[in-house]
């Protein structure tokens, strides 16, 4: 076994926490929906709600982007 490999073994053991940063692909591959394939967020919400000159552009564009997020929260939840 590489010495790196022993390593980093090691670091983990010896870990309280870990945290992994991956690629969007691994939730699809457990199972949980991404925002753009069928059945997604995204055939639900327009993504231009979240876009930042949607929320600076009035009251209006405030409102939508904070009822959308609370809308993706509950599903996150």
């Amino acid at each position: 076994m590489p010495r790196f490999v022993k390593s980093l073994t090691s670091y983990v053991r010896e870990a309280s926490r870990i945290v992994v940063f991956t690629g969007a692909g691994i939730s699809t591959e457990s199972g949980i929906p991404d925002f753009r394939g069928p059945g997604g967020l995204w055939e639900k919400v327009d993504p231009n709600d979240f876009h930042i000159d949607q929320f600076l552009s009035g009251e209006t564009g405030r409102r939508r982007y904070w009822l959308r997020s609370t809308e993706m929260y509950r599903a996150i939840c």
